[in-house]
């Protein structure tokens, strides 16, 4: 049941980002909402539960942009895994941590959409346009990170409350 309502909050998440995201956008750049819940997810869910849950939020916004599909799986899962296998070793808690990792995860979602743009399109005029881009959206979702992050923890908390479980906490 706990999986379910957090699979309903990103679908809640999903339609903000698609439908009413671009209303906030700062130099016609957006931030990664599905990045912030999958790397909160490969960080706070225990075992390989955030791994999964990052895939599917990838393969939820694949479906939902109408871009290339396989790109927000493969960038979300892996961003979920890597903080999955390295929630113990690192500190993930306080705001900048989080924006510190949240900026580098961010970049590297770039970096895998644009790898794989090339490597398909075989297009590699633009970018030096695009780095501008790059770093816009990976500041901007950097910033955004721990007010979600505080976010995800109160309903986690109180969906541990409301079924009588631990909350979802890496120790």
């Amino acid at each position: 049941m706990v999986y379910f309502l957090n699979f309903l909050s990103l679908l809640l998440l999903l339609a903000f980002q698609t439908s009413f995201l671009h209303r906030f956008s700062l130099g016609g750049v957006q931030p990664d909402l599905v990045l912030i819940f999958a790397m909160y997810a490969g960080i706070r869910f225990p075992g390989n539960a955030g791994v999964g849950m990052g895939f599917i939020s990838g393969l939820a916004q694949d479906g939902l942009s109408g871009g290339l599909l396989g790109v927000n799986s493969l960038s979300k899962g892996l961003v979920a895994l890597y903080f999955s296998a390295l929630r113990n070793q690192i500190m993930v808690e306080g705001w900048i941590p989080i924006c510190v990792f949240l900026f580098l995860a961010s970049l590297f979602n770039c970096l895998v959409f644009y790898g794989i743009w090339i490597m398909l399109f075989l297009k590699e005029g633009g970018a030096v346009n695009l780095l501008p881009a790059f770093l816009g959206a990976s500041l901007y979702t950097a910033v955004l990170g721990p007010p979600f992050f505080w976010i995800f923890d109160r309903f986690n908390d109180f969906i541990g409350r409301k079924f009588q479980r631990p909350a979802f906490r890496s120790s």
